[in-house]
């Protein structure tokens, strides 16, 4: 029985790295992520638009990175073929979405409420996660 539960726990790793492989989300991340980018750069170069200036265009670049983030983090949430732990991109995106904001409308407003929404956010999943039942 021993042999057979070894067996079993390699086949069963086996099927998670393979898994892992072929995740198509990653490509999903990425396309999203040059997106963001596309957008951003046709924003600051089509004269007819530009609603993207130069000087800010990397706050632009970050919240859109955010998004990407989190909407990776979603996707990974909402499939459960994919699933896998998702709250540091959410954190990741969320940071970086209020840098970005932040950037872009004035950070002296926005940094104290950065700071409490962040700490909110590790409160809480700290809080979910001591009342879950061990696994």
């Amino acid at each position: 029985m021993d042999r057979e539960g070894k067996e079993r726990e390699e086949k069963e790793e086996e099927e998670k790295a393979e898994k892992w492989a072929r995740d198509p989300i990653s490509g999903v991340f990425t396309g999203l992520v040059l997106i963001v980018l596309g957008l951003c750069l046709f924003g600051a170069t089509a004269e007819q638009i530009a609603w993207i200036t130069w000087e800010n265009f990397w706050a632009y670049f970050l919240a859109g990175l955010g998004l990407a983030f989190i909407v990776e983090a979603a996707l990974r949430y909402a499939i459960p073929a994919y699933r896998r732990p998702v709250f540091g991109r959410v954190i990741a995106g969320a940071i970086l979405i209020l840098i970005g904001a932040g950037n872009i409308i004035g950070f002296k407003i926005w940094w104290p409420f950065i700071l409490v929404a962040i700490g909110l956010v590790i409160l809480v999943y700290g809080i979910t996660r001591a009342t879950k039942p061990p696994t």
